[in-house]
This record gives C-alpha cells, structure tokens and sequence, in this order.
C-alpha cells in the first residue's frame, strides 16, 4: 500500500540543502514523490513511497546515517497516513530550480 506525509522541520532551509547534498546518488528505490521547500517556521517535506517499508529502508540505511554525520539531531517521526489514489493526476511537468 501507498504510503504519504507532511513533515514540518522546525530548522533552516540551509539545513536541509546540506541534508539534500549528503544523499548523493538516484533516487532511493521506492521513491515516488518528493518535495521540500522553506516555511516561515523552517521547511515541510512531502514524500510519497510505494510502501511504508521503503520508506523505513530508506530512513535507517541513508537518511539517520547522513543526519548523523552532519551532527545533526534525528528529526520528528512524520506521521503516515495510507493513500489509496483512486484519483490521479499528472500536470505539466517542471525541473526544479525552473521558474
């Protein structure tokens, strides 16, 4: 089953672009949807992952490894919640950075 979730960080955008900078290499697999942008209370991810185990995999064996070697402390367990996309939609497509 699709899992989903918001997170809100209480840090810096600057945080998270050196978070971004340690995980080098493809997308994790599992991966779906990712997003990330700053807030007035510091930046929200959105993940979407095939399942909740990928995202797990994920969090155990690169993310807290890259969070630690930052020295940065592990950041609030985002709260899942199951998606059943029985509606979809696919837009226009548009890189990052692009405006």
């Amino acid at each position: 089953m699709t899992y989903a979730f918001v997170q809100d960080i209480a840090s810096s955008w600057d945080r998270y672009q050196h978070l971004r900078a340690a995980l080098t290499g493809p997308p994790p697999d599992g991966l779906i949807l990712h997003l990330a942008g700053p807030t007035d209370e510091g930046f929200r991810v959105i993940g979407v992952w095939e399942s909740e185990r990928a995202w797990r995999q994920f969090q155990r064996e690169n993310l807290q490894p890259a969070l630690a070697a930052l020295g940065a402390p592990d950041p609030p367990q985002p709260r899942f919640r199951d998606l059943n996309a029985e509606h979809v939609v696919f837009g226009s497509a548009r890189q990052a950075g692009d405006t």
